[in-house]
């Protein structure tokens, strides 16, 4: 995908519609130092010196949501307690979001303290409550989601089995959504997934594809077919596999397969990664991503988050940013020594691609040069551009190219139109011309079909050649004529 799309998806993402139902939890770091053992038990003794208080579970995605620049509705359970109101002031704290947390008297708001020293986690002590709801919670917690689904684009269904997402509880959500006509995707938990039957899309990681499916996962094929089980089974759309180091396998109903390869650069921790996995593929989603679009933006945002410590989100200029860094690697990638290109293009014929080449200096690109690529973009389907080398440049001009061709090079090949970039230290590109054999051969008009080097190569083959209008405001710049020539 390129990465023009994806960053205009992202710049959308604020407009995203999420309603989140799931088990909310609030998240209790004490962090300190360990310093002696206890003279009481042979345990450490960690003196605290900090308690930082976050949402998790339902609410880490969330949390994600709400990074993201989404307006949030949400839906959970608490209990009567100092707790749930730590939980209502974190979720007031932000205007983009609207909530309703159902009260139940008899239920311990589910709280997980983690004691850490030295980064390192020491203890994690939990007080939850499991059990189901109360009749009249249940129907409490429909009207709020019959009341936010009207609102919203999409619907996200965290599932921590802390008792808000029972059986009979997901059966009447999810057959309430439907009737809204708004897609459902699903954090599931457990090794049935048949209580999610009816969802639109379902995110679990190997080990509970595997589980769910009895199927073994331990290949591509495996995955595929244990995916498509489950599409089957529950009625799905699709299935979007974490695949932890291996990145992430996007299955759909249709058979169409996606696979994307892990972003992560280095993982310090995987803590919430599945919750940042469904908040960006919903978000983006719900703005009009494709599919594919959709898991290849929460894949980024997966390998942006493992790559951070403790439970973190993403933010949408972390998107951005990984993408732009992205580009550059790739523009590096794209200027190719000619026999690297060769075995490129054959690859390119083989799936039937039209092949376009043109050729210059391109010294302090302009406007013009834009004009010019853009227009033999539009020629061909994968476009190579032959660029002259500083020695040929030299011989060519009768001095040295003002910039060095490693900068002219990978200004080109940060050119969302440019495929290849060939650097070549002849006069002419013809060795070039003859080893590629492009099927079309573009240059500016302000040159006539007898000029164009290469013309009759290209021509003896059956190939094209096509002069590319330039505007004349676009064909040249006084101060850049005055640095060429030296007098500014």
């Amino acid at each position: 995908m390129k990465s023009s799309t994806l960053i205009n998806l992202i710049e959308r993402l604020d407009n995203a519609r999420i309603l989140n139902i799931g088990d909310v939890m609030l998240d209790r770091f004490v962090y300190g130092q360990i310093s002696r053992i206890s003279p009481e038990a042979p345990i450490p003794v960690l003196k605290a010196d900090q308690t930082n208080l976050t949402l998790g579970g339902a609410g880490n995605v969330v949390n994600n949501l709400l990074a993201l620049g989404s307006s949030v509705f949400f839906v959970s359970i608490v209990g009567d307690d100092s707790e749930a109101q730590k939980i209502r002031d974190i979720l007031s704290g932000n205007e983009k979001i609207k909530y309703n947390l159902i009260v139940e008297k008899q239920r311990k708001t589910t709280v997980k303290t983690r004691f850490i020293a030295q980064h390192q986690q020491v203890l994690r002590v939990d007080r939850e409550t499991t059990h189901q709801l109360e009749k009249k919670s249940r129907e409490l917690a429909l009207k709020a989601i019959r009341k936010f689904s009207d609102s919203c684009d999409i619907v996200i269904l965290s599932d921590y089995r802390k008792g808000l997402l029972n059986r009979e509880m997901l059966s009447d959500i999810i057959e309430t959504i439907k009737q809204a006509d708004k897609p459902i995707l699903v954090y599931p938990k457990g090794t049935d997934f048949t209580c999610y039957s009816g969802a639109s899309i379902l995110t679990p990681n190997l080990k509970e594809l595997s589980e769910a499916t009895r199927m073994t996962t331990d290949s591509d094929e495996a995955i595929i077919n244990a995916a498509k089980k489950l599409i089957e089974t529950c009625n799905l759309n699709a299935i979007l596999i974490t695949r932890s180091q291996d990145g992430m396998s996007l299955i759909q109903s249709s058979g169409e397969v996606t696979q994307l390869r892990s972003e992560a650069k280095e993982v310090f921790d995987v803590s919430g990664a599945g919750d940042t996995v469904i908040a960006v593929l919903a978000a983006a989603y719900g703005v009009g991503a494709s599919l594919p679009e959709a898991a290849e933006l929460a894949n980024l945002a997966a390998g942006i988050v493992v790559g951070k410590v403790g439970t973190a989100v993403t933010h949408s200029k972390d998107l951005i940013k990984s993408l732009r860094h992205q580009e550059m690697s790739s523009a590096e990638s794209n200027v190719l020594t000619l026999d690297l290109a060769i075995e490129k293009v054959e690859l390119w014929r083989h799936k039937g691609y039209k092949i376009g080449f043109t050729n210059g200096i391109f010294d302090l690109l302009h406007p013009g040069h834009l004009s010019l690529l853009s227009q033999a973009a539009n020629t061909c389907d994968r476009l190579i551009v032959g660029l002259n080398g500083d020695m040929s440049a030299e011989r060519l001009k009768g001095e040295e190219p003002l910039q060095h061709e490693a900068a002219r090079s990978a200004i080109l090949a940060s050119l969302e139109f440019v495929d290849i970039v060939v650097i070549f230290q002849e006069d002419t590109p013809i060795p070039i011309l003859e080893k590629i054999r492009p099927n079309v051969l573009i240059k500016g008009a302000n040159y006539s079909p007898e000029m164009v080097v290469g013309a009759d190569l290209v021509r003896s083959y059956g190939g094209e050649i096509i002069l590319a209008h330039i505007e004349d405001i676009y064909k040249s710049n006084p101060k850049i004529d005055q640095i060429t020539k030296g007098t500014l």
